[in-house]
């Protein structure tokens, strides 16, 4: 077979140049080494966007005038009573007046009771008086904060909006530009801002996106120490149970090989590091040290067992592992790989860099690594006195005992009722947020209390626009389109997700009730296109043409509906979404063509979708490149289908906790997920693999014994690599981003949950099923009188280990 000449010429080529080889690695590695100096660590929201999706395009379009993803809410709360004495509001005009000085905040989309934008609209015998509420002066006396207080309990677009409707905090909104965001800046600069405050009667609370990736900032240098104490405890892990230091240090080194290459190819393809992927680096490196530690206890098994001479030890270890190692490599690579077909820059850039950090693992683990271990001398020294190979043969030997008695007829049914149940439970998966606050933070912290309060008392925190285009000037001055616009807020303001909407109708509404001293009768529209113009103009007297830059452009072809959305979590947005097209649907508009959705939540409904429509077709991929996989290798359809079953079993366990613990399927679980698939199949290759390759050299033993050797050979270093990966992984739970505890904890899963299929699930199936790819369509059955000799010898070989 091709495979097998080339595993033949690679390893007698690799171990004959072995300092060659060595060298053109080490000397590869410090050049990428060099390349890091230029490591960008950062996160870019643009990334996180939708390119394709229709809803983008509007957002895109529209976001420096409507309003764009990069808005920061900050709430001024009193601590007692209402907000209108003359410190409290002297506070709110200081923090919206300082914010204009925050790097890249858009002058024109700071709103608050200080702002320009936010008017009080009168009646006199002159006619109709608009005055900004509070700019560019404070009221001074009693007399002015009573008449404050009384515009903004009379105004729509104020009360409850941008003053809670117990009229004991305000609102302060801004938006920043795209291209100037740097969220290592914007929340320490709001930070300072809230710090110098010089009265204690109110708090401060700030969300929005900016913030919430600010603090995944602020955690950054807790995320490296909680990554340091990981690799530290596995390191250990491994030092423990190895009992030798090449079997600690040769896994670190290919971790660090591997890491080395793909962080410094990312830097020379120019992607930036998002901490927010730090998860998946963590599940790589994992995969590096786990084809590090199968070469390890395979070469000691060569060594100590067989009394090969290290360096024929290490060339028979490199060529033995060269299938189910490369056949674990390409399925992790494909598997990741399938991520690309999703328009988000941000899994593209992952998907990317994942496969190409997994492919180095072909150098850094099954080339070095057998390589380093030529040079081993012996006699082979124990580094430490305690042995731990009795605790992990006992597991072995449980499940070397459950293939070869009748236990293994329960086995399978067992399994298949679990599944039968975790698979119901994984139909609740959600796609998106599956909690009302952010899902990176943690309930307790200050963010999503922020988030709490705040939706609490305002109409919410998220904000969607849909937008309504004209085809001439002054289209959206006509009765008809104002009148749409009333219609579609009335009838989204019925759900229970939308808190309220604001639009050009409501600011035309309270200009005309005004002209009636407040009569709540002429609570309408204008009549006519002309009417409705004439009450717009009486809003801007004297005002700059961007006051009604929120609602309608200058040239009134275009305008925006705003809803307030209560949260974000992935089945309100869909709701949202579903309502909004409804509508559109059955509410056809003769002068303009209605467009969904802009905003924060316009862009995180799309990204809902677009994962919601890929990810089937994703994980379906990432399946075939397993199949196709096994078919190259192994020649047979048959395996494809047969290493699909750990796949599944890891799958099921991990959608139902994730179901379980609440944790959404969303942009950032997704390339868990993808690599995941290679996760839950490599442990599988290794054990089937072995035994195939025993009954290979051993033509007269029967599969009993081919079974046994390999759990004892390939599963100690399967059982090995989990235990070691899971001591690592307990870490992740301590960190303060829930996000990464909840991915530390599906990671842990899926080990014990691999572990456990490639020991007791996969070699019971090879003794009940018998595949012919691993035969080479030669069964040999064994019969229960067969048995009792088998595992006479089985327990003497057992006392070898």
């Amino acid at each position: 077979m091709m495979l097998e000449r080339f595993a033949i010429w690679l390893s007698r080529t690799a171990i004959r140049y072995r300092k060659a080889s060595a060298g053109l690695i080490l000397v590869t590695t410090a050049f990428m080494a060099l390349t890091l100096l230029n490591l960008d660590v950062r996160t870019v929201f643009s990334d996180m966007v939708p390119s394709t999706h229709p809803y983008t395009e509007v957002h895109e379009q529209y976001k420096e005038t409507f309003g764009g993803t990069n808005k920061v809410s900050i709430v001024i709360k009193a601590n007692e009573g209402e907000i209108f004495t003359r410190e409290i509001l002297a506070e709110i005009q200081r923090v919206t007046n300082e914010l204009n000085t925050v790097k890249g905040a858009n002058p024109f989309q700071i709103i608050s009771l200080a702002s320009r934008q936010l008017k009080s609209i009168n009646a006199s015998s002159y006619g109709i008086e608009t005055v900004p509420l509070m700019w560019p002066d404070l009221p001074q006396t009693d007399a002015e904060i009573a008449d404050l207080r009384a515009s903004v309990l009379s105004n729509s677009l104020v009360y409850g909006i941008y003053v809670d409707t117990q009229l004991e905090s305000a609102l302060i909104q801004l938006d920043f530009y795209d291209q100037l965001v740097d969220y290592q800046v914007i929340l320490p600069a709001i930070q300072d801002i809230i710090a110098d405050s010089t009265t204690d009667q109110v708090t401060h609370h700030v969300i929005g996106e900016p913030a919430l990736y600010g603090w995944v900032n602020v955690h950054l240098d807790e995320t490296v120490r909680i990554a340091l104490i990981s690799l530290g405890a596995m390191l250990f892990a491994l030092f423990i149970l190895n009992q030798t230091w090449r079997g600690t240090l040769l896994p670190l080194l290919s971790g660090v090989v591997s890491a080395t290459w793909a962080l410094g190819i990312g830097v020379l393809l120019g992607y930036n590091f998002d901490p927010l992927v730090v998860v998946v680096a963590f599940i790589i490196t994992a995969r590096c040290f786990s084809h590090a530690v199968q070469m390890i206890v395979r070469f000691d098994d060569l060594v100590e067992n067989d009394f090969i001479e290290p360096r024929k030890a290490a060339e028979s270890t490199m060529r033995e592992l060269f299938r189910p190692g490369l056949l674990g490599i390409i399925s992790d690579a494909g598997a990741i790989l399938c991520v690309v077909i999703t328009p988000i820059p941000l899994l593209q850039k992952v998907s990317i860099i994942g496969a190409i950090w997994v492919v180095t693992i072909c150098f850094s683990a099954m080339v070095l690594t057998p390589v380093l271990l030529s040079w081993v001398k012996k006699p082979l020294p124990k580094a430490h006195p305690i042995n731990c190979r009795r605790g992990l043969n006992a597991v072995l030997y449980v499940a070397a005992l459950c293939v070869e008695t009748r236990v293994r007829y329960f086995i399978i049914p067992v399994v298949l009722l679990s599944m039968g149940g975790l698979l119901f439970k994984a139909t609740d998966l959600t796609i998106g947020d599956a909690t009302p606050g952010s899902p990176i933070l943690w309930e307790d912290s200050d963010f999503n209390r922020d988030s709490a309060l705040i939706n609490s008392r305002y109409p919410g925190a998220e904000q969607m626009f849909i937008v309504l285009e004209g085809d001439e000037e002054n289209d959206m001055k006509r009765p008809e389109v104002l009148r749409w616009m009333q219609e579609f807020q009335r009838h989204i303001e019925r759900l229970p997700e939308v808190g309220a909407t604001v639009s050009l109708a409501d600011v035309i509404v309270d200009v005309k009730r005004n002209l009636y001293e407040g009569n709540p009768r002429y609570t309408e529209l204008g009549s006519s296109q002309l009417e409705n113009g004439e009450l717009i103009n009486f809003y801007m007297q004297g005002a700059p043409p961007d006051d009604l830059a929120q609602f309608v452009d200058t040239l009134y072809t275009s305008a925006s509906v705003r809803l307030f959305i209560r949260d974000r979590q992935g089945e309100t947005l869909r709701q949202v979404t579903q309502q909004i097209q409804k509508f559109i649907d059955e509410n056809p508009l003769e002068h303009a063509q209605v467009r969904m959705a802009g905003g924060s939540s316009g862009m995180i409904a799309a990204v809902n979708e677009i994962l919601l429509n890929d990810q089937i077709e994703a994980v379906a991929l990432a399946l075939l490149v397993v199949i196709i996989s096994c078919l190259l290798v192994y020649r047979a359809s048959a395996s494809g289908i047969f290493f699909i079953i750990p796949v599944l079993i890891s799958n099921i366990v991990t959608f139902a906790f994730m179901a379980w613990q609440g944790i959404g399927m969303s942009i950032s679980t997704l390339p868990v997920v993808a690599l995941g698939i290679g996760l839950g199949v490599d442990y599988a290759f290794y054990i089937v693999d072995s035994i195939k390759e025993y009954l290979e050299k051993h033509k007269k033993q029967d599969l009993v014994e081919a079974i046994h050797q390999a759990i004892f050979s390939a599963g100690r270093g399967v059982l090995l690599t989990s235990v070691t990966l899971a001591c690592g992984v307990l870490f992740w739970s301590l960190s303060s981003l829930r996000f990464q505890a909840e991915m530390g904890m599906l990671i842990g899963l899926w080990l014990l949950t691999s572990a456990f299929t490639s020991l007791f699930v996969m070699p019971t199936l090879v003794r009940l099923l018998k595949p012919a790819f691993i035969f080479d369509g030669n069964v040999d059955g064994v019969s229960s009188d067969d048995l009792t000799s088998s595992t006479t010898n089985n327990k003497v070989n057992r006392d070898a280990y």
